[in-house]
């Protein structure tokens, strides 16, 4: 009789194991690549944004933006002339752009750290000005 009552407790032990040894490195993964999905359509949701405000100051449908946007983590922005990229770059993830390019040239006029930051894009002297700044809390 104790003979059952420690096998059945040695299998029960192993099963135990099998879950630790698998489950947990399964799990993990799986709120890993959450999180990383999680990241990516913020940022894409935040580069979408970015593209539709500017591009209504760069038609003229508007002269003056001023919004509160969230700026993720593993966002960049980067300007070249008249072409504007909103690069998702994240260590485990494939990098992924979103470029646009506008009749008007761009210029960055700070810098960009994550948070909630109030952007403004105006068109001054035919020149598109992207500003973010804290926004107040």
């Amino acid at each position: 009789m104790v003979s059952r009552s420690l096998e059945k407790m040695v299998l029960i032990a192993l099963g135990l194991t099998t879950v630790v040894i698998i489950g947990v490195p399964a799990l993990m993964y799986a709120i890993n690549t959450l999180g990383n999905v999680t990241d990516y359509e913020l940022a894409e949701s935040f580069a979408e944004r970015l593209h539709n405000e500017t591009e209504l100051v760069d038609l003229g449908v508007t002269n003056n933006t001023e919004i509160t946007v969230t700026v993720p983590d593993y966002v960049f922005v980067v300007i070249e002339g008249n072409t504007l990229t909103v690069t998702f770059h994240k260590e485990g993830v494939a990098q992924t752009e979103w470029s646009d390019t506008y009749l008007h040239p761009i210029s960055l006029e700070t810098v960009i750290t994550p948070g909630s930051r109030i952007m403004t894009i105006r068109l001054i002297d035919g020149v598109i000005e992207i500003a973010f700044f804290a926004a107040p809390v």
